[in-house]
C-alpha cells in the first residue's frame, strides 16, 4: 500500500519522537549499544526543538493517517553545508520508506542550493548505512563517541593559554582558522556557543592556534596540534550531553582520552555528499558534521 510525504507539524512530534525512540532503541538493544534516544520524552522533545529551528526543515512519511518515519534536513549559514538527521523509520514499517524520506530531504537540499550534504550514521545500522550509500554519500570518517567527566585543566603538556571566545574579533581569527581547515566557517555554530558561554579559543604566543564551540556532541573544535586540542578538552568547564565525537584515526588523541577516563560509548561514522575537504589537523566534528 503506497504511503505520502508531508510536512511536519506541531500535533506530529509525539508520533515522530516516538518512532524516533523504537527505531534507535530496536538497533542499540540487538548490538549492545546505549541508545542514543534514551526515552520516549527525549525524542519527543527533541522533535518539537527542531520543529521551532527555522533552519530545520522536516517531512513525515504516513500511511491511512498513520505516521511512519520522518527525516529532519538542517542549515547552518554561512555554512555551504547542510545536514540530514535525524532519519527514523518505524522498525515494522515495509522497505522503502527510508528512501521516500531520504529522496524528500535530498530534492530539498537542492532547492536550497547546497552541494554539501552531510550525516552522522551508526555503522551497527547495515540498512541505512546501504540506503545512504545507494542515494550517494561516501563514509569520510569513522568516529568514537567518548564519554566522560571533564579533565579539569590537568594531564596536558600544551602551555598555551585557553579563555572564553568573548567578541567579534576573536570569532573573525576563529573563522579563518575553521576555514583553513574545513574550507568554510562554522560561524552560527560558534557565535551560538559563545553565547550560551562555552566557546573557548587557545593562544600559543599571541597566535590562536585552536577553538571549541563546546566539548560536546553537538559541538565542533578544530586545532593545529594534538596538544592543542588536548588543552581545549582538558579546559572544558563541562562535557555537553552524553559525549562528544573524536575521528578513530586520531590513535594518539583516543589512547589519551582512555587513559584519562575516558570511555568509547558507540561509534559512528561521518558521511557525505558533494564536495569535501579532508581536515589535515587534529578536529573534533558534532553530531551535525
Amino acid at each position: 500500500m503506497s504511503f505520502m510525504i508531508r510536512p511536519i507539524e506541531q500535533n506530529d512530534a509525539e508520533s515522530c519522537g516516538k518512532i524516533g525512540y523504537e527505531a534507535h532503541k530496536a538497533i542499540s538493544s540487538a548490538h549492545g549499544y546505549p541508545s542514543e534516544q534514551p526515552s520516549e520524552e527525549f525524542g519527543i522533545g527533541l522533535i518539537r526543538r527542531l520543529l521551532g529551528n527555522p533552519n530545520s526543515w522536516g517531512v513525515l512519511a504516513e500511511r491511512q493517517g498513520k505516521t511512519l518515519g520522518s527525516i529532519f534536513l538542517h542549515r547552518f549559514p554561512p555554512s555551504p553545508v547542510a545536514v540530514i538527521g535525524p532519519l527514523t523509520v518505524h522498525p515494522s514499517a515495509e522497505g522503502g520508506v527510508g528512501r521516500m524520506l531520504m529522496d524528500a530531504a535530498l530534492t530539498q537540499a537542492r532547492k536550497q542550493n547546497h552541494d554539501q550534504v552531510r550525516l552522522v550514521q551508526s555503522p551497527s545500522h547495515i540498512r541505512s548505512f546501504v540506503l545512504y550509500t545507494k542515494s550517494g554519500f561516501a563514509l569520510r570518517e569513522p568516529l568514537f563517541l567518548m564519554e566522560g567527566q571533564p579533565i579539569k585543566g590537568g594531564n596536558t603538556t600544551s602551555s598555551a593559554k585557553v579563555h572564553l571566545v568573548s567578541d567579534d574579533n576573536d570569532i573573525s581569527v576563529c573563522n579563518k582558522l575553521c576555514k583553513s581547515v574545513y574550507g568554510f566557517s562554522r560561524e552560527m555554530e560558534l557565535r551560538q556557543a559563545k553565547d550560551q558561554g562555552v566557546a573557548t579559543m587557545i593562544e600559543q604566543g599571541g597566535v590562536i592556534t585552536g577553538y571549541a564551540a563546546g566539548i560536546g556532541i553537538f559541538g565542533h573544535a578544530v586545532a593545529k596540534s594534538n596538544e592543542e586540542l588536548k588543552a581545549l578538552i582538558a579546559n572544558a568547564s563541562a562535557i555537553l550531553g552524553p559525549g562528544f565525537f573524536a575521528p578513530a584515526r586520531n590513535h594518539e588523541l583516543i589512547n589519551w582520552l582512555l587513559e584519562n577516563g575516558f570511555q568509547i560509548g558507540w561509534p559512528a561514522n561521518l558521511m557525505t555528499i558533494g564536495p569535501y575537504q579532508e581536515p589535515q589537523t587534529p578536529f573534533l566534528p558534532s553530531l551535525a558534521y
